[in-house]
């Protein structure tokens, strides 16, 4: 095994590991559980290191280089009465409640806080 990322937070290399396995590189977390139990250890034990087989050193490194995505920007209706969709961030407009791009719909959340709340 081949140490090809240290992290200060599991949450990091946890990220790195997920990306590793979406690709099918398998890997391990080295200190992890000592790091989150005492996170004061983590300098003392060099982080969480994630490693690699040998013969996965090359198509890791090549992921470790690619960037990662960026995130979408979030660009506003340009309605003042419009709504925007909690699911998908489409616009819906005034006269509807269902968004037209992935069916998610207002009346459907009060109908679920309506039937959470508790009797009196």
């Amino acid at each position: 095994m081949i140490t090809i990322a240290t992290f200060w937070k599991t949450e990091e290399a946890h990220l790195l590991r997920l990306r590793l396995a979406s690709a099918g590189i398998s890997s391990f977390l080295q200190d992890e559980n000592i790091t989150q139990m005492h996170p004061w250890r983590a300098a003392a034990m060099g982080g969480v290191r994630v490693q690699v087989d040998d013969a996965d050193l090359e198509a890791a490194q090549k992921i470790l280089s690619e960037d990662s995505p960026t995130p979408m920007k979030h660009i506003p209706p340009s309605d003042p009465d419009a709504l925007e969709c909690c699911s998908c961030q489409a616009t819906i407009p005034p006269s509807q409640t269902r968004c037209s791009s992935c069916g998610w719909s207002y009346e459907d959340q009060a109908e679920d806080q309506e039937r959470d709340e508790p009797l009196r």
